[in-house]
């Protein structure tokens, strides 16, 4: 079992949403997917899209500019949690940290080409 973060966004295709179906790869950000998996704190979705989970729905609309301020701390989450869970390599860790970032890059893109915050759906 693990946590799964998916954006949507107004005009979404199905091609976008299919490339949303990864196979649980946490490297995925830039389809607007992110996951995580139940082995431990800190878990960086859950202070990223948190009103997400706090969402009786498990759905928020959260607008980019909040999400590009939770950034910072959220990579540090990830780095934390690739050393001291996974025993990570430097390599895999810029790789997970790529992911955040390109999953609030598409989020900021989506909504400046919409002019609507997308909608975050955490799976958990």
């Amino acid at each position: 079992m693990g946590i799964d973060i998916y954006a949507r966004w107004k005009g979404m295709t199905k091609e976008e949403e299919r490339a949303q179906i990864t196979g649980f790869d946490p490297c995925k950000g830039e389809a607007g997917y992110l996951r995580e998996a139940y082995h431990g704190e800190p878990y960086a979705t859950h202070y990223l899209v948190k009103e997400a989970f706090a969402s009786k729905t498990g759905k928020a609309k959260i607008p980019a500019k909040v999400l590009r301020e939770r950034l910072p701390t959220t990579l540090g989450m990830v780095q934390i949690r690739e050393i001291v869970i996974y025993k990570s390599s430097k390599k895999r860790i810029a790789q997970v940290r790529q992911s955040f970032k390109r999953f609030v890059f598409l989020c900021e893109k989506k909504e400046k080409e919409t002019g609507k915050p997308v909608t975050i759906i955490a799976s958990f």
